[in-house]
This record gives C-alpha cells, sequence and structure tokens, in this order.
C-alpha cells in the first residue's frame, strides 16, 4: 500500500477520525511531504495506521490493557498525559462502562463530552498523591514518563508507561543522544521496573512497566 498517496492523506484529513486540531493535521501534512527527514510525528503515525487499517495506537493499547484491569479487578484508573482529544480513557470507558472510575490528566485544553470520564487539568509533576489510583497508565507521555515512573514506584502503584520513540529530558536535565540509551537509563536507574519493546504495526518503541499488576505473561506477542 502507497500511503504518500494525496487522495488517501485528503480523505483522512476530510474523515478527520481521530478529532485532531488543525495543529495536528499540519503535522500529518508536514511528515507526509517531508518523509526522508526521519523522525515523524505521533500524528503521522496515526495516520499510516489508519491508511493500513489497523488499529490506532490508543486502540491497540487499550486492547492490551482492557484483560489486565479485568483481571486484576482494578476500579480506579489514571491516564497522565491524555492529549487533547482524550481518546485512550474514552476507549477504555467505552469498553468498561461505569465499572472503572477512569481520570484523564493532562495540562492542554481536553476535548471530552463524556461524563464518565473524570477531567484533571493539570500538568504531572510527580508529587501527586496516586493512592486513590489502582494503576497509572500513560502512551508516549513525553518529558513526564519519568515522573510517572517515579511517582509510581515510590508509591507503589502499578503502572504501565509507552514511552516515545525519541529521547525525553533525564530528571537531571540531561539529554540524551540516542532513545535507547534514554531506555537503559530509565531501567537501570528504576530497578524494580521491567522493559519490553512495544510493537504496533510497522512501528516500536520502548515500555516500561511496574513488576506487580503488569505481569511478563501480559506482554507475550506485543
Amino acid at each position: 500500500m502507497d500511503i504518500y498517496n494525496e487522495e488517501m492523506l485528503n480523505d483522512f484529513i476530510a474523515e478527520n477520525p481521530l478529532r485532531f486540531s488543525e495543529k495536528h493535521l499540519t503535522l500529518v501534512r508536514r511528515d507526509f511531504y517531508e518523509h526522508k527527514r526521519g523522525t515523524v510525528s505521533d500524528e503521522f503515525v496515526d495516520y499510516v495506521l489508519w491508511a493500513e487499517k489497523s488499529p490506532a495506537r490508543h486502540e491497540h493499547f487499550g486492547d492490551f490493557l482492557l484483560p489486565i484491569i479485568r483481571d486484576n479487578s482494578w476500579s480506579s484508573i489514571l491516564e497522565v498525559g491524555c492529549g487533547e482529544t482524550v481518546l485512550l480513557s474514552e476507549y477504555l470507558h467505552q469498553k468498561l462502562g461505569n465499572s472503572v472510575k477512569i481520570t484523564a490528566m493532562d495540562q492542554c485544553e481536553m476535548q471530552c463530552d463524556n461524563s464518565g470520564i473524570k477531567i484533571m487539568h493539570h500538568k504531572f509533576t510527580g508529587t501527586e498523591n496516586l493512592t486513590e489510583y489502582d494503576a497509572v497508565i500513560a502512551q508516549e507521555p513525553c518529558d513526564a514518563a519519568e515522573l510517572i515512573v517515579k511517582a509510581c514506584t515510590g508509591q507503589n502503584i502499578p503502572y504501565c508507561v509507552i514511552l516515545c520513540g525519541v529521547p525525553h529530558a533525564r530528571s537531571s536535565g540531561v539529554l540524551d543522544d540516542d532513545v535507547y540509551a534514554w531506555y537503559a537509563y530509565l531501567l537501570s536507574t528504576y530497578a524494580n521496573s521491567q522493559f519490553t519493546i512495544w510493537h504496533n504495526g510497522r512501528f516500536s518503541s520502548g515500555c516500561i512497566y511496574s513488576e506487580h499488576g503488569f505481569d511478563r505473561r501480559y506482554f507475550q506477542g506485543t
């Protein structure tokens, strides 16, 4: 399939299945026409998955999380870095209904009309009291990734974080040149964490998660 097909791109923009703002659609266009530049945006990844009729990123992660949430009988989940469209939290609520209280946190303005999701317009700092949550989840939360791991480790809260495909600054301010050096730093710094490579179609990135709550068996085949 030729994903660099302008008619397909125009169909995606017209349909806008993920409710992207114009700012995010601009990123899709940029990476469509400048794809040889190397690194692409998350929004372009979403376009490619849509073009290939593959599950969207939030659907892929959500389907992975559902049996874990059910097996553990969790009743309260916090998503950090939910983004403008709150797609992962909305997807989980659609599948779980009101059996699980879902809280979505981000510092950006969020588009969510689902009254079953608690919205927190707040930048995650790592100082939050997380004890009301059974688990914390995040999908490519950028600079918040290490803060989530550190806070959840300190408060003994299960967590699962899909990491970005590019490095982000360590808590010390150091920025690794290579994403795998960043992954290695996180795993060595938070020794009780587990790590795997997360695959989604033709794309892959790191995934760091707690030993408790997220048993390794769930990651077989990811």
